[in-house]
């Protein structure tokens, strides 16, 4: 009931469009992403763009760059923040070594289900997310991409269990919350950028990687992948950002739109999400990807609560910002 009600909240928001018009010249907005077109984050940029595009009646053009074409995600958010690149929807672990604060996204088990979720990304919670990214990273985040759990993949074997990923060797971002998060888990996590994973894992350099599925299949990991395990360590929140230089230089009205188009297209991509996730994961298990779930989560919840939080809290912002963002979720 709860996806069903999410579904109907986002396309209902979907449909509310209305034209608003502005004198100003014509506009190009660029939007760059690490992840493919008909990945999570290509569908919060398309949607983006229809928005905008049609309540400017096409006065402003909105240009969509998938798949790293302008430079991986720490080019990209440098860019952005320099002003030399409108937009970006990248991973929110690239974003921390310019915000620290929002490595608070990456701490394991943070959230417990879709509801912490949502208000983990909207409201109040929202709020002072953007304001750490406004003041310390140069950008302001136009809306979240729901790009669901951070599933476990691996070219080896099942992995069912703690013992069963003990030596084996992921691909990460760079984060310094998840290196230490595997870590706890006997994992040998390395830190590759987005753009050389499929490489990685096709020659070898290492053994697998974490993604949801709908990215899984959009970037044809399934190709150097045979199994994949259902691990709920982190829900991935990935920010779709607009240079804070640019937005100043836009008019009221304009910066009305950008805030309104990012926060209705957030909502659509969680119905996207939700919806086409669904269709992904049946594709792959057709195409003979073994999905696994862990008999044991709750040791490797433990574990990482236990050993990643007390390490990485002052990392972060400290126990008051912690506690703030955790009020704004319901778990304090």
């Amino acid at each position: 009931m709860f996806r069903k009600a999410l579904v109907l909240v986002a396309l209902v928001a979907m449909m509310t469009v209305s034209s608003v018009s502005f004198a100003q010249d014509p506009t190009i907005l660029r939007i760059g992403m690490g992840d493919p077109i008909d990945s999570e984050m290509g569908a919060i940029a398309t949607r983006f763009k229809e928005i905008v595009e049609g309540r400017t009646d096409g006065k402003v053009e909105v240009q969509i760059f998938p798949s790293g074409q302008l430079g991986d995600e720490t080019e990209m958010i440098q860019n952005v923040r320099r002003g030399n690149l409108d937009m970006a929807v990248v991973g929110i672990a690239n974003t921390v070594p310019f915000v620290k604060k929002l490595g608070i996204l990456t701490l394991p088990y943070l959230f417990e289900n879709m509801y912490d979720v949502v208000r983990g990304a909207t409201g109040p919670a929202h709020e002072m997310l953007n304001e750490f990214a406004v003041k310390e990273g140069g950008f302001r985040v136009l809306g979240w991409t729901y790009t669901d759990y951070r599933y476990l993949s691996n070219s080896q074997h099942p992995i069912k269990k703690l013992a069963d990923v003990k030596d084996m060797k992921f691909r990460v971002p760079q984060s310094a919350v998840i290196l230490e998060t595997y870590r706890s888990w006997g994992a040998n996590p390395v830190p590759i950028s987005w753009a050389e994973t499929f490489t990685a894992l096709q020659q070898g350099v290492v053994d697998g990687q974490c993604y949801g599925y709908i990215t899984f299949q959009a970037a044809k990991f399934n190709e150097v992948q045979k199994y994949i395990t259902e691990v709920h360590y982190t829900y991935q929140l990935q920010p779709m950002m607009i240079s804070e230089r640019l937005y100043k230089k836009l008019t009221p009205e304009m910066q009305q739109l950008v805030v309104d188009a990012g926060r209705e297209a957030q909502e659509y991509c969680l119905a996207f999400q939700l919806v086409d996730a669904g269709r992904a994961k049946a594709e792959l298990i057709a195409s003979g990807i073994q999905i696994d779930t862990l008999e044991d989560e709750a040791e490797w919840k433990k574990l990482a609560v236990d050993n990643v939080w007390p390490k990485m809290t002052d990392f972060v912002g400290g126990q008051k910002v912690l506690d703030r963002y955790l009020g704004y979720i319901g778990k304090k």
